[in-house]
């Protein structure tokens, strides 16, 4: 059996369930709603999903968003955008087949829903963007280098450029990242703007209370708006005041909010970026001498200050983490004891820090790195797996699952995930264990467990046809409860 969750689901943090696909015949599509599933006319075995906003009609050509999701559910981002999209009039398409690489699978899809969409719709050239989240946003940064056309704008969500792209490459698109304060990719995305701050780059960040996922709806909206007024000031749509009055209130309150809960730091970068985007239209005389004032505040020096601080200690346990994690490779044989591994890497220290709800940039910290160490050691399990070194795959889920306790839904994949590694291990209470474990946090794919060869060592017994009847039960109530209920999605 290929293994398992991990590349495809927990890499990426389960951020979506995946829905059926039905497709839709060509040309029939409705608008103002998401369609799952168009099949590219040229490539039958690529297909996106679409949004097209309900005033759409061929006579004029639109704006066009193109979303790359690293789990290849092109249904996921679109909820995302599906409003903004609807407001100002743009279609978004997303791959159902760009996923976290190989780059031949993401160039092969980049290449089938661009030559599909120019096809199809009347798309406006001049306004062409691209969007993705993790490593769908590497690829939308690679996006135009892609399909030999140039973007206007490109929205990277929780990671930044592939390794491929120097930052000054991005020209001549806007670029506007989005990261989450929990989010692993926080340190790399801010760095990335600061990058962009010596460039002749337009570009802004937007920094909210999230973790490493798609953003919220809300702050895609901002996204959208933000490719808006740059639009007006490019000339690329017909110049609105009342627009760019709504939008730069909006803006304005928000920076207005961030200050009075003493966000001063986030407050200057939102007032700089405001200050940037509309001094065509406004005076932002004001705002320039407030950014100066607040920048020479007590609050904005100790936050810099405590900042470095915290990036020299992420470091620390990054590097840490990776001797660690070579030590358990090379000599697995020599970790007698996981308390002391815990300790070594310091996971109960981070678990009070996420927990502490009167330092949130402490406690976002210390969630950024329970999310890459949890992320890594589940990946690093993988690995060992497929090569049949199970006891050592189980001494980094082991860790994976400890990281994981201040997060019990990656719990149910954890420990299923252990269970199989210790059936497979001959060790079948462990198995039944985790396998309970699993279930308790959630898992209820009962037909995965029946036919999983991972856990046939313990199938026939009495403990695991109580799990499995007991969940079946569950299930069953649950339905009764709630007749739109539907499982989680999970597939191997």
């Amino acid at each position: 059996m290929g293994r398992r969750l991990f590349p495809v689901f927990f890499l990426i943090f389960f951020f979506a369930v995946q829905i059926p696909i039905f497709s839709t015949p060509f040309q029939d599509f409705q608008k103002g709603e998401i369609i799952e599933k168009v099949v590219c006319e040229d490539m039958p075995e690529q297909s996106y999903a679409l949004f097209l906003p309900s005033a759409y009609t061929p006579e004029k050509t639109w704006p066009i968003l193109y979303a790359f999701d690293p789990g290849a559910r092109g249904r996921g981002p679109l909820e995302h955008f599906r409003d903004a999209a609807e407001k100002y009039g743009y279609i978004v398409v997303g791959s159902n087949n760009s996923r976290n690489g190989p780059w031949s699978v993401v160039f092969r899809a980049a290449e089938a829903v661009w030559n599909d969409t120019n096809a199809r719709f009347s798309v406006d050239p001049r306004r062409v963007y691209a969007t993705g989240f993790s490593g769908g946003s590497r690829a939308a940064a690679l996006f135009p280098k892609i399909v030999n056309h140039p973007v206007t704008g490109i929205i990277g969500i929780g990671a930044g450029l592939p390794t491929e792209l120097k930052p000054a490459q991005v020209k001549p698109a806007a670029y506007l990242g989005i990261v989450g304060l929990g989010d692993f990719n926080y340190n790399p995305m801010t760095k990335l703007d600061e990058d962009f701050d010596s460039l002749d780059v337009t570009h802004r960040l937007l920094i909210y209370e999230g973790e490493h996922a798609w953003a919220p709806q809300d702050i895609c909206t901002r996204a959208i708006e933000w490719l808006e007024v740059l639009a007006m000031k490019q000339d690329l749509r017909p110049l609105d005041k009342a627009l760019i009055d709504e939008i730069y209130s909006k803006e304005l309150e928000k920076a207005r909010m961030l200050e009075e809960n003493g966000r001063v730091y986030f407050a200057v970068s939102d007032y700089e970026a405001i200050a940037s985007l509309f001094k065509d239209w406004k005076d932002v005389q004001t705002i320039t001498e407030k950014v100066s004032l607040l920048q020479q505040s007590s609050e904005y020096r100790k936050f810099l200050d405590d900042e470095n601080e915290r990036r020299e200690r992420e470091d620390f346990y990054r590097t840490n983490f990776i001797h660690t994690f070579a030590r358990i490779n090379n000599s697995p044989e020599t970790i007698m004891n996981l308390a002391e591994l815990y300790s070594e890497l310091n996971i109960l220290p981070l678990l009070d820090k996420a927990k502490n709800k009167k330092n949130i940039d402490e406690r976002h910290l210390a969630s950024r790195l329970l999310a890459e160490l949890t992320l890594h050691a589940a990946e690093e399990g993988g690995k060992n797996y497929e090569n049949k070194d199970y006891g050592t795959a189980i001494i980094f889920h082991e860790i994976a699952a400890k990281a994981s306790e201040f997060k019990p839904s990656r719990l149910q994949y954890i420990h299923y995930e252990l269970a199989c590694f210790y059936a497979l291990n001959s060790q079948k209470k462990k198995a039944l264990k985790n396998l309970k474990l699993a279930v308790e946090n959630g898992f209820d794919r009962v037909e995965i467990m029946e036919k999983d060869e991972d856990l046939a060592s313990i199938r026939n017994s009495a403990e695991f046809q109580k799990i499995k009847e007991d969940l079946k039960n569950k299930k069953e109530n649950k339905k009764a409860i709630s007749p739109d209920w539907h499982s989680s999605g999970y597939s191997k």
